[in-house]
């Protein structure tokens, strides 16, 4: 009976190492993402609790052990991931901030047809529902706007202009303002979109209600809609 020829051992070494090198390979590889998936987990735990300690307490009233005492990290991880202060702030901000331009971009399309007084109105409605579900921009913002500092300045010429300036040219394809009315417009849009959802829990010792139900922001569009729209134009409010 004719023997089955047998592997080389040298081909079987081969092989047996090719075996183990990927094996190796593949365990690297979940490490490494394992490692990866962690640093995400710290990154987003620090980003939340900065969020909420810059827009209660400003950028100078919050320091770096506080942020990881909240976000319930080893101490150190902030200047490991964000080097310092200054870059977990600006992290923080082009996150809050790039959620309000995902908003707005997201929504041009079904804006883009409507009539001047249509698409206005549409723009501050889908506004006091973002306010409404991020009040941390607006009290972000409150901290900022308050001293003129570099800070300020970065806010202001990556993300608050450009918006304002989209903002401006709609309101006054609509409305009967002047140039130099949409200041106080602009501001009045501002503060009546934002403040009762930035100051939610004097609100609710005040009137007793909670001003992030779905029934309350929905009497909130409308109230602020008709200020903002009706009355400026000048026309009988309905």
């Amino acid at each position: 009976m004719a023997q089955k020829p047998t592997k080389p051992k040298v081909i079987t070494k081969v092989r047996a190492k090719g075996k183990a090198k990927a094996k190796t390979q593949g365990a690297s590889k979940l490490r490494q993402r394992a490692v990866q998936e962690r640093a995400e987990i710290t990154i987003e735990k620090l980003c939340g609790a900065a969020t909420r300690l810059f827009a209660e307490r400003g950028f100078d009233g919050t320091s770096i052990r506080e942020v990881e005492n909240l976000a319930g990290v080893n101490r150190g991880l902030v200047n490991y991931h964000f080097n310092n202060k200054e870059a977990l702030w600006k992290a923080v901000l082009d996150q809050v901030f790039g959620l309000l331009v995902t908003h707005t971009n997201e929504r041009a399309e079904l804006y883009r047809d409507l009539p001047p007084k249509e698409r206005i109105a549409y723009v501050i409605r889908t506004q006091v529902r973002f306010n409404a579900a991020h009040p941390e921009l607006n009290q972000l913002m409150i901290q900022e706007a308050k001293s003129d500092t570099p800070r300020l300045h970065y806010i202001v010429d990556t993300y608050v202009r450009p918006l304002t300036e989209w903002l401006q040219h709609i309101a006054m394809e609509a409305l009967p303002l002047e140039q130099d009315e949409f200041l106080y417009w602009y501001y009045m849009f501002l503060g009546s979109s934002t403040t009762v959802y930035s100051m939610a829990p004097e609100s609710k010792l005040l009137f007793g209600v909670d001003v992030m139900e779905e029934k309350m922001i929905d009497r909130h569009v409308a109230l602020i809609t008709e200020f903002l729209l009706t009355r400026i134009a000048g026309e009988t409010a309905k």
